[in-house]
């Protein structure tokens, strides 16, 4: 009775664990679009109507390119944005200015609409920047997919 018990519960946190990644590593977070005027389109994943962005995505109409633009912690290496998208890594060369606030630095990089991790994302919705060996999982939800869908229709040339 005991094994079946120990049996049970180590299964139970299996899945719970299994549950757990696909859920975002910020609750609150939400991705959103918007289209400036001479700015082009921007994809952010932050707080909704706040400056608490996490990372954000901007591109000129039909470039073919996207800037991707995150504060990152001062510890963190800042040569490189990491993102995974499933099975898809990217390490996008990076350059890195004084951060907004305290404590963190503004890091850039720019990759092609056909980026695999980018790619990835645009088709899955699934997204993680990793930092320090540590996986920051921003997931689209089913409201948000239209945003993403239209932030990549944008970019591609």
């Amino acid at each position: 009775m005991k094994r079946r018990a120990i049996i049970g519960l180590g299964i139970s946190c299996l899945l719970a664990s299994c549950a757990h990644q696909g859920q975002s590593s910020f609750p609150g977070m939400a991705w959103s679009l918007n289209h400036a005027e001479g700015e082009g389109a921007k994809l952010a994943y932050g707080q909704p109507q706040s400056d608490n962005v996490l990372i954000m995505m901007t591109c000129q109409p039909r470039s073919g390119r996207v800037l991707v633009s995150m504060n990152a912690p001062l510890d963190a290496p800042t040569d490189a944005i990491h993102l995974a998208s499933k099975r898809n890594n990217s390490r996008l060369a990076a350059v890195a200015t004084p951060g907004m606030g305290d404590g963190a630095v503004y890091v850039e990089a720019q990759a092609p609409v056909t980026d695999r991790a980018l790619a990835s994302f645009a088709k899955t919705g699934d997204l993680s920047v990793i930092t320090k060996g540590r996986k920051a999982v921003m997931p689209v939800s089913g409201a948000e997919r239209g945003a993403v869908d239209g932030f990549f229709a944008s970019c591609r040339a």
